[in-house]
């Protein structure tokens, strides 16, 4: 259902996106066909193409590559459009994350001979990947297909909310296999996976866990697998060994071909001899236990109709994606729509269907009344994801704030997530943004948790002293650069959080808490510097940190991610203020004009040396 307001963001939005003497496209033509997965497979872009629903989480997807830690960024979502070939096929992804990780509960198809290592790229037939060309990948919302040529097989995938689903149509008289690796992780370095099990139960249900020392050290995965057809035989390897084994192409290894199998680095062979009809596949994950992946698989698992999930997926991404009409070229509506499509991939559902989930104290608890999500990446999303989700899915929020302040009530500091991921915490990046988030949505309107528990989470998190030193920026106003890295940005963020914490606090009746964060929101005035007119880092003695660069971004420097330049301009709560101190309009558009015309006389003449 689009609400009234949508109406506004839709005008508008055409006449933004249209541009003149343009024939528009209409919304008719569908929201679900103008998505592109592709987009931000290349580069830096951090996306995947694989089929997931919204927020799902299971998210089952190509691997071109799971590279060492030192080299992993710009697999972080676990493909990279460049690649020559594809590694297998795992059900979790980050979307354009900045960090590496998941890659859980690796499967390849394979036809003929099979290889126990990946084995590698630029030499065909030295391991279980194989070589695929673009031409055959197709990649819609839900729904991902590719060709491997090294094995003839087709492959399809599609997903439900916890439960992903294969397709492998095998050549006609050739073996057909599945393997299965339990050993790469997308954050891939020596010793990543603490411990594994592997279970083959009496109905053929392939079950295990694997502890991984990720980004979030100590994360339990687990799930639950079936195929659509009986296997003719299976072999579980224990790779820890260098046990040689019989007609393994490879290092030593042990196999074991029994029901169970532990280890650090396992990996199976499903054989199904040579099918006269497409094997299919069914993966449910859970971060609880092997029991609820095998619940899961029960309740959301049924029958063997790939095609009737992917249609369901389909819709899902139809109701999702049409609460917004734009008009426009098919490009511009592609642009959009893929937006709006990643927008909808994270925070991704971390529950189980009986409503329990880990954590960050590592504890199994149960959701009550609401879903609970995780994947908060706070610093990238508190600026304009969740403030647009607040707005067009006010349902969806309100499970987003339940999911966060039941986070703050499970974590051992009481703190609210700043970049967790399946409940766990990894503490990555700066600020305490979950306030903002929270504040956001209760002005918005969105309404249904507990703003009283939610405010109390929110102080906590904002007075915690021990956190990116709070305790110097509530005694003195700042957080000094010889204590604490990067404190003209942290002085910054913290202020603007302090200010979204009052005026929720203000709109609930709470004024003396609305005073005290109202007063520290004041904070940024501590890090301007009127004699170089730019926010930077103080020392505890009050002075500037020198040297100083405004135009560097170095690791360890004033700021996060950013420079002099761009932080500068942070002081959205307060712009009159900023205005104001940069020496009001008049001098402040002169200032401007002026500076900008001295760095890109700089910049050019770099520019020039650099060319000759």
């Amino acid at each position: 259902m689009k609400h009234s307001f949508l109406c506004v963001l839709s005008v508008a939005g055409s006449v933004f996106l249209t541009g003149g003497g343009l024939h528009p496209v209409r919304a008719d033509d569908g929201a679900v066909s103008a998505v592109d997965p592709r987009i931000g497979t290349g580069g830096a872009g951090h996306t995947f193409p694989g089929a997931t629903m919204p927020f799902g989480m299971v998210q089952v997807s190509p691997d071109t590559d799971m590279k060492d830690f030192k080299h992993s960024y710009p697999w972080a979502a676990g493909y990279q459009y460049d690649d020559p070939t594809i590694l297998g096929f795992s059900h979790t992804h980050f979307s354009g994350a900045g960090h590496s990780d998941l890659g859980d509960v690796l499967v390849m198809p394979v036809s003929g001979d099979v290889r126990l290592e990946p084995g590698d790229a630029a030499v065909p037939g030295s391991g279980y990947r194989s070589r695929f060309r673009h031409a055959t990948e197709v990649e819609h919302p839900g729904y991902y297909a590719v060709t491997l040529d090294d094995y003839g097989v087709r492959a399809e995938l599609t997903a439900g909310q916890r439960v992903g689903w294969h397709r492998y149509a095998f050549p006609k008289g050739k073996p057909a296999h599945l393997l299965l690796d339990l050993r790469p992780s997308i954050y891939d370095y020596p010793g990543k996976v603490s411990w594994a099990r592997l279970h083959v139960a009496a109905d053929g249900t392939v079950s295990g866990c694997r502890m991984t020392r990720g980004w979030a050290p100590g994360r339990v995965l687990c799930f639950a697998m079936r195929f659509s057809r009986p296997m003719v035989s299976r072999t579980l390897y224990n790779r820890e060994t260098d046990v040689p084994y019989k007609g393994f192409k490879g290092p030593g290894n042990r196999a074991v071909d029994q029901d169970a199998q532990n280890g650090r680095a396992l990996e199976a062979i499903f054989d199904f001899g040579k099918p006269d009809a497409p094997l299919m596949v069914k993966t449910a994950i859970s971060p609880v236990s092997e029991a609820n992946a095998v619940d899961n698989l029960d309740r959301e698992g049924q029958g063997w109709d790939f095609d009737a999930q992917r249609a369901k997926a389909q819709d899902a991404w139809k109701s999702a994606l049409s609460i917004m009409d734009v008009d426009g070229t098919a490009d511009q509506r592609t642009q959009f729509y893929t937006a709006l499509y990643h927008v909808m991939l994270a925070p991704t559902l971390s529950m189980d269907a009986n409503g329990e989930y880990r954590g960050p104290d590592y504890e199994v608890h149960k959701a009550k009344g609401f879903d609970f999500y995780s994947t908060w990446s706070t610093w990238d999303v508190y600026r304009a994801q969740q403030p647009l989700l607040a707005l067009l899915r006010p349902d969806l929020s309100s499970q987003f704030v339940q999911s966060l302040v039941a986070a703050a009530e499970n974590s051992p500091f009481g703190l609210l997530p700043v970049w967790s991921y399946q409940g766990l915490e990894t503490w990555c990046m700066i600020g305490y943004h979950a306030v903002p988030m929270i504040a956001d949505a209760y002005l918005a309107g969105v309404r249904g948790f507990d703003a009283e528990a939610a405010l109390r989470t929110m102080v906590h998190s904002a007075s915690y002293a021990s956190y990116g030193d709070l305790a110097d920026y509530m005694k003195i106003g700042y957080v000094p650069i010889d204590k604490e890295a990067e404190g003209a940005s942290k002085t910054l963020e913290y202020a603007y959080d302090d200010w979204a914490l009052s005026r929720m606090a203000r709109a609930m009746g709470h004024g003396d808490i609305a005073g005290e964060f109202e007063r520290r929101s004041h904070n940024w005035r501590n890090v301007w510097d009127p004699k170089s007119g730019f926010m930077r880092a103080r020392k505890s003695d009050g002075q500037f940190r020198m040297p100083f660069d405004p135009a560097s971004a170095a690791y360890g420097s004033d700021y996060t991610e950013g420079n002099a330049w761009q932080y500068s301009w942070y002081v959205p709560q307060d712009i009159p203020g900023l205005i104001s101190v940069m020496g009001g309009r008049r001098l402040w558009r002169r200032s401007i004009r002026f500076s900008m015309r001295k760095w890109i006389l700089r910049f050019s003449r770099m520019s020039r040396i650099s060319a000759v």
